[in-house]
């Protein structure tokens, strides 16, 4: 009986480590998605507000992904690093630089 409970109380310890790691794990990302009447959904992501955070934008009607680095650092106007294009499920993915945005409204 004293075998059983010590397997028990193991078992129990790691699925709270386990928890705890998940917890932890996810507290750092933020999803969202929004409609915008004439552009289709939007969603987007950040992921950790620190230095090495960034924010993606996901638009289904073109599926490309854009890639915002350092997003919670630095000049609060952000140029789009980069941007994916995906083809079909599976398929090759395209990165593709993202056209240089003004500065001015």
């Amino acid at each position: 009986m004293e075998k059983v409970s010590l397997w028990v109380r193991n078992g129990l310890a790691v699925v709270g480590v386990l928890a705890l790691g998940y917890w932890l794990g996810a507290a750092g990302t933020v999803k969202a998605s929004s409609s915008a009447s004439s552009t289709g959904d939007v969603e987007f992501q950040l992921a950790g507000v620190n230095e090495n955070s960034s924010l993606l934008v996901y638009q289904p009607g073109t599926r490309t992904v854009y890639v915002y680095r350092a997003a919670t650092t630095g000049n609060s106007y952000l140029q789009c690093n980069f941007k994916f294009q995906l083809s079909t499920p599976g398929g090759a993915i395209q990165r593709l630089p993202c056209p240089v945005q003004s500065l001015l409204p």
